[in-house]
């Protein structure tokens, strides 16, 4: 069977699993910086794979339970501008924890239990 559109190829992957979920990443980017009525920054279940070329390392599978995005992909900062948007980047942090996790959105591989798709 020859796929011509993405609708296809989505299409072809659900009928081999009925129960597949899928987001995209910009649908996921929204849904991490969404807020509740107070204002805090709703928690979210992920899964995403490391890379740091600067390091040259990476490949390990992080999941988070709860966590939640840390900032906004601009910064108004002028000692340190993390170029989260150029650099395609996020921070994350584990809710109720201190530590920033800077991920790439096109590394993770589930979000909130959904699969993820380009």
């Amino acid at each position: 069977m020859k796929l011509t559109r993405v609708a296809d190829m989505l299409q072809a992957m659900r009928m081999h699993d009925t129960d597949m979920r899928l987001i995209r990443v910009a649908d996921m980017l929204q849904t991490m910086q969404m807020r509740d009525t107070d204002g805090q920054r709703i928690p979210f279940s992920i899964t995403f794979v490391t890379c740091d070329l600067k390091k040259d390392e990476g490949g390990n599978k992080i999941t988070l339970k709860k966590a939640v995005l840390v900032g906004a992909c601009s910064s108004k900062s002028t000692a340190k501008n993390p170029q989260h948007y150029a650099n395609y980047t996020r921070n994350i942090k584990v809710l109720g924890g201190d530590r920033l996790i800077k991920m790439h959105p096109i590394l993770v591989t589930k979000f909130n239990g959904w699969e993820i798709c380009q």
